[in-house]
């Protein structure tokens, strides 16, 4: 019996049942999967493992690769966690919401709206988090290539 066993299968079984949309799926280490998914199959996949047992969504972890934008969510029966990882084009950056399978994705998602300004589909409409409602919508600190820009009138504080 493999060390890893457990985790290949959950590997593997993700990889048949979302055959073609699943890629760079690798176990990295115990308790531990990793896939990049197709973006718009990220409910589908989302919904696929809370169904398995995989009933907490941990986190969700914005990042900027340069040409594109992304989320990685990271899902867990408390003995796995698998890290699922969407991608979204800089130019025009949209991921759909997991909310309808993990409630508690509200303020991750509206989180990489505010940072990294990524349109989550399927948000409810409300307060901006983490970011004030004063603060520009055009300013994405999370982005790498974000520099802060005083509101007019201001200057930053040194």
């Amino acid at each position: 019996m493999s060390e890893f066993e457990k985790e290949e299968k959950i590997k593997a079984d993700l990889e048949n049942h979302f055959k073609g949309f699943v890629t760079n799926a690798a176990v990295t280490r115990k308790n531990r999967v990793w896939a990049e998914v197709e973006t718009s199959k990220l409910p589908e996949v989302a919904a696929w493992f809370k169904a398995r047992g995989f009933d907490y969504l941990a986190t969700v972890t914005g990042f900027d690769e340069g040409e594109n934008l992304g989320a990685f969510y990271h899902i867990t029966d408390t003995h796995v966690i698998v890290n699922i990882k969407v991608k979204t084009p800089r130019a025009n950056p949209s991921l759909p919401s997991v909310l309808a399978t993990y409630p508690g994705a509200l303020s991750y998602e509206k989180e990489l709206e505010d940072m990294f300004g990524i349109k989550v589909a399927g948000l409810p409409p409300g307060r901006r988090y983490p970011l004030p409602d004063d603060f520009p919508t055009d300013q994405y600190p999370l982005r790498k290539d974000w520099t802060f820009v005083p509101p007019a009138g201001e200057t930053e504080a040194k």
